[in-house]
């Protein structure tokens, strides 16, 4: 007996030693399959949201258009009776197929599967964050994945938790455990060779100002709307502080929040939409002070390279909400990408909600930002 190959594997580390047994002058081939090599994301970004439930020919669509991240939605982290469940309302199947007609299009893109959403519940505390993350990563490979369809699973997951339409919901407030759970979920999925992302609305992770809260019934801080009590205090900038910005690979800032900071410089400041998106991006890497009980005053800084301005598609250029959500002219957004220098370097791509509302309007988001984004080639 001679050559013999063997494979150790510890946690994520796979060492191969040599290839190739002989007994008795025949070959054979020990050890596991190779580790799947994990996915690189893309140095520009269009990351576009699947709308709730989600999986159609416009997904297909968004991504020809020049959409290279696509983030499913949704799950939701629960227990019954006891035990783990992830709840999913989108057809797995049909994310599996969608993934394989792209895969045959030879469309590079990245799957991600968000966790929450408004009025969505957030994870039981029951269960802690590596045990959520476990089942997590169970369910992806054993319920997910499909191997007919040479679908391996999501590549990783975004973090949507959100406030809740009834004031009075328990999910109007991001716990400590909440938060934990993120944390360590987020610190396990790295660990595991998942990508991680955040999509905070703005209030959720505001430059401009040190507050901070639980509580996601607050009134902008800007003095406007005071009456719109759903706004948060840099709740996401805890993950920051507790997991490293490093522990996410891009974190989509939501300008299209009700009446975020964003609408209230563009719509009452009258800023040039461009400058302030510049402005925007260098306040967001120089950082700012946000006052923790427990931890103190930590600095927290998304540098442009993790940074994707969210933006909201056709459904927000309307008069039906009478000025609630921002929607910024992709002209605006062109000019930021285009003409940046080292005072406002470009940020590593734009997002939008949603896919499922291309075409509302005439607007076609995806379209319109490749045309001077170029992940697709027309």
């Amino acid at each position: 007996m001679r050559g013999y190959n063997l494979q150790f594997c510890c946690l994520s580390l796979c060492i191969v030693i040599s290839r190739g047994l002989v007994i008795n002058g025949k070959s054979f081939t020990l050890g596991l399959k190779p580790k799947e090599s994990p996915r690189t994301l893309p140095k520009k970004l269009i990351v576009g949201y699947a709308n709730w439930c989600q999986c159609d020919r416009k997904i297909v669509d968004a991504v020809q258009d020049g959409v290279n991240v696509v983030i499913w939605f949704n799950t939701n982290l629960k227990t019954q009776n006891g035990k783990a469940k992830i709840e999913c309302c989108t057809d797995l199947k049909c994310v599996a197929q969608v993934a394989r007609e792209l895969e045959d299009k030879k469309l590079d893109v990245i799957h991600l599967m968000s966790i929450g959403g408004w009025n969505s519940p957030h994870p039981d505390p029951t269960l802690n964050g590596k045990t959520w993350f476990q089942e997590w990563h169970k369910w992806n490979k054993e319920v997910v994945a499909n191997e007919s369809l040479g679908f391996r699973g999501f590549d990783g997951l975004d973090w949507d938790l959100e406030g809740n339409d009834d004031h009075d919901s328990p999910y109007n407030t991001m716990t400590q455990e909440t938060l934990e759970i993120m944390a360590v979920m987020s610190v396990e999925a790295k660990k595991h060779g998942y990508m991680v992302g955040m999509a905070p609305a703005q209030s959720y992770l505001n430059c401009d100002t040190s507050e901070f809260s639980l509580s996601l019934t607050n009134g902008p801080a800007e003095k406007w709307h005071q009456d719109f009590m759903y706004h948060g205090r840099n709740v996401y900038a805890y993950l920051l502080a507790r997991c490293g910005v490093e522990t996410f690979d891009f974190v989509t800032l939501q300008l299209y929040e009700g009446w975020s900071s964003a609408n209230y410089h563009l719509s009452q400041k009258k800023e040039v939409p461009s400058n302030y998106l510049r402005k925007l991006i260098r306040d967001m890497n120089k950082g700012w002070d946000v006052n923790f009980p427990g931890l103190g005053t930590k600095r927290i800084s998304v540098p442009p390279e993790r940074l994707v301005i969210g933006l909201a598609n056709g459904w927000a250029n309307s008069d039906n909400d009478k000025g609630k959500f921002v929607f910024i002219e992709p002209e605006s957004v062109e000019q930021v990408f285009t003409e940046c220098d080292k005072s406002a370097p470009r940020p590593r791509g734009f997002g939008y909600w949603t896919i499922g509302e291309e075409g509302t309007n005439g607007v076609y988001l995806a379209r319109s930002l490749n045309k001077f984004m170029k992940i697709r080639q027309c």
